[in-house]
């Protein structure tokens, strides 16, 4: 019986490891984007529900919104749309996040990529 009792308790811990280890992006990240034309600085707003992902990339550029991305562990993906002079990109960011850092890289539909950096703001 005391083994079941020991057993049932560390399951429950170990379960409580594995829900607390789920990574949190809720919030601003001061984020730089690197492509072949340069780094374009910009503010990368996410919120998270589960493992649901939304949320805006401010830069000198505009602003765009995404909805539909998940977080999966440490790991996060979205996909935005941009209207490129009539023609429709997609562009697929991906990322890992470490604490308060996020490094990842982006695809524009075929048409080239870059990759990215982001410091969660405090």
């Amino acid at each position: 019986m005391r083994n079941r009792v020991a057993m049932v308790l560390t399951l429950a811990v170990l379960a409580l490891v594995v829900v607390a280890a789920q990574t949190d992006v809720t919030g601003r990240w001061e984020m730089t984007i690197n492509t072949d034309q340069g780094a374009l600085p910009g503010t990368l707003t996410l919120q998270q529900d589960g493992e649901a992902l939304s949320g805006s990339l401010i830069s000198d550029q505009g602003t765009l919104e995404f909805d539909g991305g998940m977080v999966s562990e440490n790991k996060i993906e979205w996909v935005v749309e941009v209207d490129a002079g009539g023609q429709f990109i997609e562009i697929a960011m991906n990322g890992v996040v470490d604490g308060d850092m996020i490094t990842g890289t982006m695809d524009f539909g075929g048409y080239g990529g870059g990759d990215w950096t982001a410091k969660r703001v405090q």
